[in-house]
Formats: structure tokens, sequence, C-alpha cells
């Protein structure tokens, strides 16, 4: 994979992983989850290029304030995930042919929405993990959002008040190293999160690019408008989670299963929200296989 630079049509710079091949059959495109970056998923993406090859061609951008991208971020003006969708549509715009919409949590709301609006773009859509609960869920979410009773949204005032920065990568990934969200990562997972989403600070120590308040603000933005984009999608679409997921809610997954016979699920008993970290083999085949059925 190399990095590569997207550059918008406001003149914004964003960065981005690919492995291009001009004989490939397939377009794969990644959007990562809140607060990580492209780089995160090396691993999994290898997997991919180890079973196909030059068959494939694999994409993954790092979406506006995070990983090594350089578009604007104010956190106090993002209010949804619409400017990562929209972000994410110029970007395969700029790619050769269809493509597979895929990612994960966050990002595969992103896939989604985009497989939705840019029917003529997107071919298939895998979702890893989704933010997605029930349409009554939803609502209820919204109606808080908008009262601003939310505000005490855990995982975002936990996000907020993440520290930014370390003296070494060493450091940071000893830091890391089964705790929290990390609990469940091996070390070269959490050593390609570091690689792709943290830089030189003025003191001289590292800092994550992925500003913590940004990061809170993503997780308070959350979108819960899914559903109308959900139910005009035709193309194959596959859905892998976990049974202990606590973004993707029973009665959104009952809902999934009725939106028409393109939808396919799989659950996996023995896994967390980090379902990519944790089965990387797993979560690999489901993707091949996904793609070679249709």
């Amino acid at each position: 994979m190399e990095r590569k630079t997207f550059i918008n049509t406001n003149g914004e710079d964003f960065s981005y992983l690919a492995h291009e091949s001009s004989v490939s059959k397939y377009n794969f495109v990644f959007f990562h989850a809140t607060g990580f970056n492209a780089e995160t998923y090396q691993i999994l993406f290898e997997k991919l290029l180890s079973y196909f090859g030059d068959q494939i061609s694999i994409y993954a951008l790092d979406q506006r304030g995070h990983g090594l991208s350089k578009a604007k971020s104010d956190h106090t003006q993002l209010k949804s995930w619409d400017v990562f969708v929209d972000d994410g549509i110029e970007f395969i715009d700029s790619i050769n042919g269809p493509v597979i919409c895929s990612g994960h949590s966050m990002g595969s709301i992103v896939a989604a929405k985009i497989s939705s609006l840019y029917p003529k773009k997107a071919s298939h859509l895998f979702m890893v993990e989704p933010v997605l609960y029930s349409r009554w869920e939803s609502l209820k979410f919204s109606l808080m959002s908008n009262l601003k009773i939310n505000r005490k949204l855990d995982v975002a005032s936990g996000a907020a008040k993440r520290r930014r920065e370390f003296e070494s990568l060493e450091y940071a990934l000893s830091s890391y190293k089964g705790r929290g969200a990390f609990a469940t990562w091996g070390d070269e997972w959490i050593s390609s999160y570091l690689a792709g989403g943290t830089e030189e600070a003025k003191d001289g120590n590292i800092q994550l690019t992925c500003a913590p308040e940004w990061e809170s603000a993503t997780f308070r933005a959350s979108s819960m408008d899914t559903w109308k984009y959900l139910k005009k999608i035709r193309i194959p679409c596959q859905v892998v989670y976990a049974e202990a997921s606590h973004t993707y809610s029973p009665t959104a997954r009952i809902e999934i299963s009725r939106l028409g016979k393109n939808w396919n699920s799989k659950c996996y008993d023995d896994a967390t929200h980090f379902l990519p970290m944790e089965k990387a083999d797993s979560v690999t085949e489901d993707i091949i296989r996904f793609i070679e059925d249709y």
C-alpha cells in the first residue's frame, strides 16, 4: 500500500493508502472508524492482497480530521456525518470503474450512504460493525440530541479526555496495550494505528493527528438518518457484526433483515465492536467470499 494524496474540489488535502493495479477486477474502497485512520487496517488489506494479488485495487481514505489528511476540521462546526459522505463521494469519483464500498463502524455508515447516493458507482456494500439502531431508537437519539440531552454520551466524553501527546511511539504502544478500546488488539494493529495517526509535536514528542475534540464531536454527530438510505440500496450487501456489539442493536439487526434479499448478515459470538482487529482472518474470508459470490 502506497501513501497518496487526493485534492478535493475545494482544494483540500486528503491522504489515502492505495494498491492500484492496471489489471484488477475489483476496486475495494474502505472507510475507517471514528478516531482511527486508513493505516489502522493495514493488516486486513495485506491479507486481501495476499489472496487477490493484482486482481484487486484497494483504496483507504484518511477521513477529514483523521490520520494524515489536512482538510479543515473545526469541531465546533461538525453537526453530522454528511461531510464524511460528501468527501467519500468525491474520492470514489476519482477512481476508474465501479467500487466495492466497505467500512468499519462509522466508516460502514459512510460506505452505505455513498452506496445509496451513488448507485451507478457502487457495485457492492460490505459493512463491519455498523453504528446502526432501529428506526425508533434512532428517532429517540435524534430527539435527545436536538434537545442537547445526549451531551453526556459516554464514548464522546471519553474521547474528549483522551491523552493526545506521548514521549514516543514505543511509549504510546505500551500505554495502549491491553487497555480500553485496545484491550483486544494485537501489537501489530496498535502499531499500525499509531503509524497512520501520529505526527511529531512542537516539543519533540509525538501526538495523535485526530484531535480529541474532533473525535468527540464525531461521536456526538452520529448519523441517525441511515434507514432512509439503506432502504434504497439494491446492490449486494453484507453485514458482519459481533453478538455483543454496542453499536448495532438487536432491533436494528431484525429491521435490516427485512430490507430485501440483497441483504445478508453474519454474527460472531466471540467478538466485540473491534471485530476486524480480533478476527482478521475470518473477516478477510468473509470479504473474499462476498466479492467472489457476486
